[in-house]
């Protein structure tokens, strides 16, 4: 990675300067989120919390595995692209990620998506999306872009040729392993499954009657799904010869 880049990146911790926009995804899309990935699972806990005859491993990794549904929910309710005057914030779940204009080598919308995703580079060579619909939104790209242009500073510079690819190979890693790891993660769910359903008359049965490996089988996804994600993001880049994906 270009080392005068990486020296000359900042990292914008407070909250100064004047808010120019914020981009969220509208009400009618959050409610509608809500009440596909939601509803379901209230009756479903329903049902399962009250029920006497469940092993407590079922309940409990059922309830775990709910739980990761309302997450995603939240995500999308806090998820949000905050243009200051002086930099631009990506707030997530847990975290607000903030980059100084002057750090920022470039945004556009990625060719081939549908919606479209707008993507940020910013100076340490990390190339991500911009929630908040702002590509699928006519001229509200063009509008970011001209915060940027404005706010940047006579210092920056535009990244080489090399440097964007890297960039581009890093984020093409983590989306392939995120793909690896969401096919795994389903597979060996629905394996178990099967397993729980198919085989479970020779495996041994507690007195409630249910599979001892299906009693399991709430805590597969939250389990299977960071390791494999973990392991799939540092191989991926290695092989694209970008050992540092973050």
């Amino acid at each position: 990675m270009n080392a005068d880049l990486r020296q000359g990146a900042r990292v914008v911790r407070g909250r100064g300067g004047r808010v120019v926009r914020t981009y969220r995804l509208r009400a009618a899309q959050l409610v509608f989120v809500t009440l596909v990935l939601g509803l379901p699972g209230v009756p479903l806990a329903g049902t399962i919390v009250p029920e006497d005859d469940l092993p407590v491993p079922f309940k409990a990794g059922m309830l775990v595995l709910m739980s990761t549904v309302y997450l995603g929910i939240a995500w999308f309710w806090r998820a949000a692209t905050i243009v200051y005057e002086d930099h631009i914030a990506v707030r997530r779940l847990f975290r607000t990620r903030r980059t100084a204009w002057a750090d920022v080598l470039g945004i556009g919308v990625e060719d081939g998506t549908a919606p479209s995703r707008t993507l940020l580079l910013d100076r340490e060579g990390r190339l991500f999306a911009l929630p908040g619909g702002i590509g699928a939104r006519a001229g509200e790209v063009r509008a970011v872009t001209d915060v940027w242009e404005r706010s940047r500073g006579d210092g920056w510079t535009a990244p080489d040729e090399s440097f964007v690819l890297a960039a581009r190979e890093r984020a093409a890693a983590r989306s392939s392993a995120m793909v690896l790891a969401v096919l795994l993660t389903v597979g060996s769910f629905l394996a178990l499954l099967m397993c729980g359903f198919v085989l479970g008359d020779v495996f041994d049965r507690d007195s409630d009657g249910i599979p001892r490996p299906f009693q399991w089988i709430g805590f597969v996804p939250v389990m299977v799904f960071p390791v494999v994600y973990g392991v799939a993001v540092r191989r991926l880049g290695r092989r694209a010869g970008t050992a540092d994906v973050p």
